[in-house]
């Protein structure tokens, strides 16, 4: 009966470690799990605003539909082995020239739209004659792309802004493809067997379906419609074989540079796409639109797992980076934090992305211990945010206030923004309360920090053990005496730590399960 029992016990056991090995395999392995753990980290941490609320995962998705596509475009080139740095340039030219032409050249809105993906079919066609045939490094020619596009839509407009766009832009953009459902029942004119329909989307309507948009719609249709592409024809396939080996797929008979070319062609087109749905959601265009969007492609691209080398990747892992970054960037607003942390985080997301591919390469037990260190202390750092951030200013707020008061009192005339650092006697005694309440925890947390970081070069068992103990008493702690720190990101940070000390027994498991497989084999 105890060996039946052992017996089905280890069936389960292989079976789960088979399944896991075959899960981290996948490139976008990473960000899947970095999407689900942030929404619930980020559900509980949000006092009283509902993160993963119906109506707040469309405004995610309409948030990313814009850079989105972009991405998508972008991993076609990085699959190549390829990049373009010019992809935010060529959209702000794209989308400035589309809003210019409507607005004051009185062109047809439509024509409009058309005459955008014109110039993206010609900056895709330059950009992949002078890479694919005239052999120039990608990296060089959108580099060089990235100034001149930008250029040139400046020179082009007049970088001013165009009056109010005509409403046909809305139709990509924030056009919702169920208001005439509710419209028409509050109205009364829809069919007779649409009203039930009807009834039930307006009774909805304020909770679930007024954020849902046209830009998300056309982001998830474009991104099916790429993958069914990409997964199912020779374009895809030999894109595959060009970014794993050039020279190779060349002597194979690829036409190499045709489908360079094509990738960079593609990459311009949906960087129009991207313009389209931009100005769907905006209320003018201007030629500085698209700034620093060529890193929030490329960050999207690596956090899905795709290789910078090219060869390895997926459209899905691209698809869940991006949703990556917009879910941190919405629940960073949520959490009341300023829009440069959002960079901060994004920085160390696409760290923490590169960490887990390089890990994957080199299957490595040390190295994977080491990325769940960092990727704990990144989660301390991400409770970290909040203190810090008032303490720093408060201090500033103080010194720059006392350093201009000692100014004034030696006689210098201040100027307007100088004078603006004076702070009353009652915001010195706020700034002193800030300082006060958040000094304690922020250097808490920043040695808690160094420890699980000086496990990455101090590997001994008993000091991680020291560690998952304060980390785990610490989330005890914050939960019985609500403490000011973020609760569900303590206590993932400690299971994260938790799981390191079972990375070797794992690895030695999953040798093992490889080693019966083999013999089974050589004895059948």
């Amino acid at each position: 009966m105890l060996s039946k029992f052992s017996t089905k016990t280890d069936q389960l056991l292989n079976s789960v470690v088979t399944k896991l090995i075959r899960f981290f395999n996948y490139e976008w392995s990473g960000a899947l799990i970095a999407i689900i753990v942030l929404s619930f980290a980020i559900e509980l941490s949000t006092d009283g605003r509902p993160f993963l609320h119906i109506s707040n995962i469309m405004t995610i998705f309409n948030n990313a539909a814009a850079v989105g596509v972009i991405a998508g475009g972008m991993t076609l080139v990085i699959l190549t082995a390829g990049i373009d740095l010019s992809v935010g340039s060529v959209m702000g030219l794209i989308a400035a020239l589309m809003g210019y032409v409507a607005s004051f050249w009185g062109v047809d809105p439509w024509i409009a739209i058309a005459f955008g993906f014109m110039i993206a079919v010609m900056v895709g066609s330059l950009h992949g004659m002078f890479i694919a045939y005239w052999g120039m490094p990608a990296f060089i020619v959108t580099l060089a792309g990235l100034s001149l596009w930008r250029g040139i839509a400046h020179l082009s407009t007049g970088a001013v802004a165009t009056p109010r766009l005509d409403d046909t832009f809305e139709y990509f953009g924030r056009f919702n493809p169920l208001s005439w459902l509710s419209d028409g029942y509050l109205n009364n004119s829809l069919p007779e067997f649409l009203m039930p329909l009807g009834g039930w989307i307006e009774s909805l309507w304020m909770d679930y379906f007024r954020t849902f948009q046209m830009s998300g719609l056309i982001f998830i249709l474009f991104f099916v419609l790429l993958a069914l592409i990409i997964n199912n024809t020779k374009l895809g396939l030999y894109i595959y074989a060009i970014g794993s080996n050039s020279s190779a797929s060349r002597h194979a008979g690829i036409n190499t540079k045709k489908y360079h070319f094509y990738a960079y062609l593609i990459c311009t087109l949906s960087v129009a796409l991207g313009a389209l749905l931009f100005l769907g959601r905006a209320p003018y265009a201007k030629s500085d639109y698209g700034q620093m969007w060529e890193l929030q492609a490329i960050a999207a691209v690596v956090i899905g797992g795709t290789s910078l080398f090219g060869g390895r990747g997926s459209l899905w892992g691209t698809f869940m980076g991006i949703i990556l970054l917009k879910l941190i960037n919405n629940g960073l607003t949520l959490a009341q934090l300023e829009t440069f942390w959002q960079m901060v985080v994004t920085g160390m997301i696409i760290l923490i992305a590169i960490g887990l591919d390089i890990v994957r390469q080199s299957k490595s037990p040390v190295k994977i211990k080491q990325m769940l260190f960092f990727t704990s202390s990144g989660l301390i750092f991400f409770a970290l945010i909040h203190p810090i951030s008032n303490l720093f200013k408060a201090l500033i707020l103080m010194y720059e206030g006392s350093s201009m008061k000692a100014l004034l009192e030696s006689g210098v005339k201040l100027s307007a923004t100088q004078s603006q650092r004076l702070i009353s006697s009652d915001e010195i005694s706020q700034a002193q309360l800030i300082v006060s309440d958040n000094w304690g925890i922020s250097l808490f947390l920043s040695l808690l920090i160094v420890m699980i970081l000086s496990n990455c070069f101090y590997m001994k068992k008993s000091w991680l053990q020291i560690n998952t103990i304060v980390l785990s008493i610490l989330a005890i702690v914050v939960l019985l005496f609500n403490i000011n720190i973020s609760f569900p990101i303590i206590a993932l940070s400690a299971v994260i730590l938790l799981s390191t000390l079972s990375v070797d027994w794992l690895f030695e498991y999953s040798i093992r399960i490889n080693n019966q497989s083999l013999t089974a084999k050589n004895q059948s």
